[in-house]
């Protein structure tokens, strides 16, 4: 299938309801489950929280790309990143972090399905891959997920 903002845009709506789908069908019990015990205190209430957060930025860094700027500053610490960002949508309710992860995706979704082919091939920096084409950062934003949820159904 050739890479086009609608095809784009189409895996990025199947991955978000299948992101969706994976946590609607979590007991509560499994909602505090820690998927990465060695690394961080991440449960999948957190695991959610930084799925809003990746949504929100990398509608930003999407659109920051598409829009002649640079992408992420070279210096930027994703790291640190994370933890603040988790730390803040961790306050939320799992229901909220569903409902707003859903409502980031459909606007990501919006987002790209709206660009033209000459926009994917725009080169900015990304925080994980560097300089890259802006196809590239969108293919990265639903496989990013697809990682993690993939982590946590082994724990599970």
């Amino acid at each position: 299938m050739p890479i086009t903002p609608q095809a784009l845009a189409n895996r990025l709506r199947e991955e978000g309801d299948r992101v969706t789908e994976f946590f609607n069908h979590l007991t509560r019990d499994q909602w505090r489950v820690h998927i990465y015990p060695l690394e961080s205190d991440w449960s999948l209430h957190h695991l959610l929280a930084h799925f809003v957060s990746s949504e929100i930025g990398r509608n930003e860094l999407i659109f920051d790309v598409q829009h002649g700027g640079k992408g992420a500053p070279i210096d930027f610490e994703i790291d640190h990143f994370n933890r603040m960002e988790v730390e803040k949508y961790s306050a939320e309710s799992d229901d909220e972090l569903l409902f707003r992860y859903a409502q980031e995706r459909a606007h990501l979704v919006e987002h790209v399905s709206a660009m033209s082919m000459q926009d994917l091939h725009r080169i900015g920096n990304d925080p994980y891959l560097g300089e890259v084409p802006l196809s590239d950062m969108i293919k990265l934003t639903y496989r990013h997920l697809q990682i993690h949820l993939r982590d946590a159904r082994r724990v599970l």
